[in-house]
């Protein structure tokens, strides 16, 4: 008996109500189409394609994330079979997502748009992701999709989603680690990185500048330092808090304990500027080191600007304005600030500063 022959009566056995009678036909002629594949876009072709989609429309889900597991890796399948399986709940989705070669680039962006955030997940850790896919996934995904997609080689980024990744980076532990890890990340946004990562981070951003030509580091430093002014240039606040700072180093009030009143009197915009041009970053740099959870970065600033430590933890305490087990909290950020040393925290300055000394090309 021929394919098409087989394949009909099997359509005609697949009017039977039983669930487990619609589950083996299913099998059979999944069996079928493997056994006997016939030509992409010939008549038989499309003969399987309906009747497998009709009969996967009809069978559990069980049966239904069996057949995409068969069909992920099949270089010849139903298109319309593997779109439906591709919007299928994210069990039976699941594989064709991540390894289907039948899906083109315009299908991927299309269930990018329309499913859900499981589905992106799925598709960000593709063997290939071409760029326009990325794009697509970058504009509508959350962070553990990002940071899946970002610890992704055969993902390709385009300068406009690693832009938007390393932005979002700078509040998510999440993403900061696979954007520090990528190999093609630019050494600018690297550097937009540098005063919020953890310590591990830092160290491996630091040595990736320590290997570049010089001028290649300070082009780097120079458009991270113009990128994140940039950001700031419209806020008047901060240009008053800046005209304020200048006012006060004239006046030679410019001072640690400058930094406290500020800080107990909620003036943070002042006491970052403050901070800023006591240490030397960029007010980026301050912001970042007053705002973050972890106290690594307003340790490495004050160290490096010869604060003692009874400054550093009484900045560090409030920062957080909190008031519980404020003696147990300030004995711990007293044993971190003693245990980083001054050249630890001029190394890692080096960088914040040069990025403040450069002009933008």
């Amino acid at each position: 008996m021929g394919t098409e022959s087989r394949l009909y009566r099997l359509t005609e056995l697949a009017r039977e109500k039983s669930s487990e009678r619609r589950r083996a036909l299913l099998r059979e002629v999944t069996d079928l189409f493997f056994d006997e594949t016939p030509p992409d876009g010939t008549e038989a072709h499309f003969q399987f394609d309906h009747v497998l989609s009709t009969l996967a429309a009809q069978t559990a889900q069980d049966a239904r994330a069996e057949l995409a597991r068969r069909f992920a890796d099949a270089p010849i399948a139903p298109r319309g079979l593997v779109l439906q399986l591709a919007r299928d709940a994210i069990e039976v989705a699941a594989p064709i997502l991540a390894r289907s070669g039948v899906l083109t680039e315009a299908d991927l962006i299309g269930i990018v748009e329309e499913a859900g955030e499981d589905h992106r997940r799925a598709m960000a850790g593709r063997e290939d992701v071409p760029e326009r896919v990325a794009d697509a996934i970058v504009a509508r995904g959350d962070d553990e999709t990002l940071a899946r997609l970002a610890a992704n080689d055969g993902a390709a980024l385009s300068r406009s989603a690693l832009e938007t990744m390393t932005r979002r980076a700078e509040d998510s532990t999440v993403l900061q680690g696979p954007m520090v890890n990528r190999a093609d990340m630019p050494a600018d946004l690297l550097a937009d990185l540098m005063n919020v990562v953890e310590t591990s981070l830092r160290e491996r951003i630091m040595k990736r500048f320590e290997k570049l030509d010089p001028a290649a580091a300070d082009a780097a430093m120079a458009a991270s330092h113009a990128r994140l002014e940039a950001r700031l240039a419209d806020d008047r606040e901060i240009a008053e808090a800046r005209r304020f700072v200048l006012a006060q180093r004239v006046r030679k009030s410019l001072d640690g304990s400058l930094l406290v009143r500020l800080l107990r009197e909620g003036q943070r915009v002042k006491c970052i500027a403050a901070l800023a041009d006591l240490s030397g970053v960029d007010y980026t740099a301050a912001e970042r080191a007053l705002r973050h959870p972890s106290p690594d970065g307003l340790a490495l600033i004050c160290k490096a600007a010869g604060f003692d430590k009874a400054l550093f933890v009484t900045l560090a305490v409030l920062r957080r304005q909190s008031a519980n087990n404020l003696s147990s909290e300030a004995q711990a950020l007293g044993e971190l600030y003693a245990g980083i040393t001054r050249d630890d925290a001029e190394r890692a300055l080096r960088f914040w500063r040069m990025r403040k000394e450069m002009k933008a090309a």
